[in-house]
């Protein structure tokens, strides 16, 4: 199943640099304003690497992608990066307020290894969702010119007994972290605090090894990534006559939780409407009344009322201007019979599908095919952004979604299912400038 290893890590000498200021968050959750902004923030910051800008006199030869490889290097020459010396496991350690709760502090735990890469159809790496080509070229660029693992990949693993976590606890005991930083959260919230730990002792290496040789691993955030780290794997053994021997490139830098890490928070993505006929919008309520159980809320109840959970019951709210309606499903087996052919019962029975399959296709008219191609759906993971967007008259319509389950993803992965589109986002990411793995 699936083969972990220790690795020399490569990371930020904290007495050469405040910690706080260079990591970020991953390049693809990251605006222009916001790369601006690392830019600014400290001249070591990693965003020069993960995502270097882009200037109008690049070339082939001169690039934001060779630029990126030239400052690993130099950084790596003057010491604000060190790679240590002797192979390891990086326990990851992220305590930040939830985002439901800005005075309750969670703490994910996240062990950082170097992942074997395995074809999909092995069925020991699965992944949940599908991957466009346009980003997979753009990390194969970076990858090829850096020739390491900027940033891990983040996936999850089985542990009901939370093996895992009783084993980095005891190592962790007797060494203190290897990296700490605070940085500023939202207004009236405690910092998100990032602590990374050094394990290299000869009994974490077989335990873990060992734990991991038996189970499988499916990909949370990352797709594009990971099968990135594929085709680098296939264009250097192509390169390299397919040597016998196992080379750097043939794993990948993982950070992996487990499924039962009381700290794992999957967040909804809301749905944003506009262009709606008049003649569906006249005849929204009976509309919706042949699905589900209706009833009449304000905006600020709606928000309060879909963060609610009942065992079995499955829960929208529909944003208007002047308005809100929350939705209660009265049989699922209407939404299972109208939902896409060809997957798992699984994922019909996901609130995504059926937000889609009811309400959007059923009652506003947006079908499966439409909405791949439509510019008048738009996505948040703000209710509080939704409802205001829709107050503004920029969008007629809000739909907000429930947290969906780590199981879900699970499930639908394990029948060899894709969850539809901007269906989870775990939360947080993993942060980059912890840790970095050379590929050489």
């Amino acid at each position: 199943m699936a083969g972990i290893y220790p690795f020399e890590g490569i990371h930020y000498d904290d007495a050469r640099v405040p910690l706080a200021q260079v990591i970020a968050p991953p390049y693809d959750v990251l605006s222009p304003d916001q790369q601006r902004e690392l830019y600014d923030r400290h001249p070591c910051n990693i965003i020069r690497i993960i995502l270097n800008r882009q200037t109008p006199e690049d070339s082939e030869a001169e690039n934001r992608y060779t630029r990126a490889a030239g400052y690993l290097r130099e950084w790596l020459a003057n010491g604000v990066l060190v790679r240590d010396s002797v192979p390891a496991y990086y326990e990851y350690l992220q305590r930040f307020a939830h985002p439901n709760d800005p005075l309750h502090v969670v703490e994910r735990q996240t062990l950082f290894v170097a992942l074997k890469l395995e074809p999909y159809d092995k069925g020991v790496v699965l992944p949940h969702e599908e991957t466009h080509p346009s980003a997979k070229a753009d990390r194969l660029d970076l990858m090829r010119a850096t020739r390491a693992n900027p940033e891990p990949i983040y996936a999850l693993y089985e542990d009901p007994a939370r093996a895992v976590a009783q084993a980095l606890a005891a190592s962790r005991a007797e060494n203190g972290p290897l990296l700490r930083a605070a940085v500023p959260g939202a207004p009236g919230a405690a910092a998100d605090e990032h602590l990374l730990y050094r394990h290299s002792a000869a009994p974490v290496f077989r335990d873990l090894g060992e734990f991991m040789a038996r189970r499988r691993v499916w990909i949370a955030d990352g797709h594009h990534r990971y099968e990135t780290g594929l085709n680098y794997q296939r264009e250097r053994r192509r390169e390299e006559g397919d040597p016998s021997e196992t080379r750097d490139y043939d794993s990948l830098l993982v950070g992996l939780s487990s499924f039962e890490d009381p700290g794992l928070l999957v967040l909804p993505t809301h749905r944003l409407i506009r262009n709606i006929p008049a003649a569906r919008l006249q005849d929204l309520l009976p509309l919706l009344q042949r699905y589900f159980q209706v009833r009449a809320l304000t905006h600020e109840a709606a928000r309060e009322w879909i963060g609610v959970e009942q065992a079995g019951e499955k829960r929208f709210a529909l944003i208007r201007p002047d308005g809100a309606f929350g939705l209660i499903l009265r049989d699922i087996s209407q939404a299972e019979a109208g939902a896409a052919d060809g997957h798992c019962e699984a994922w019909k029975r996901l609130d995504v599908t059926v937000l889609q399959t009811l309400v959007l296709d059923r009652t506003l008219g947006i079908s499966w095919t439409t909405l791949a191609h439509t510019a008048d759906v738009a996505y948040t993971r703000d209710a509080q952004e939704a409802v205001a967007k829709v107050r503004d008259g920029e969008y007629q319509i809000a739909c907000l979604l429930q947290n969906p389950t780590v199981t879900e993803v699970r499930d639908v992965a394990s029948a060899g299912d894709k969850m539809p589109q901007k269906s989870t986002f775990f939360y947080p990411k993993l942060w980059s400038g912890l840790i970095l793995r050379g590929i050489d």
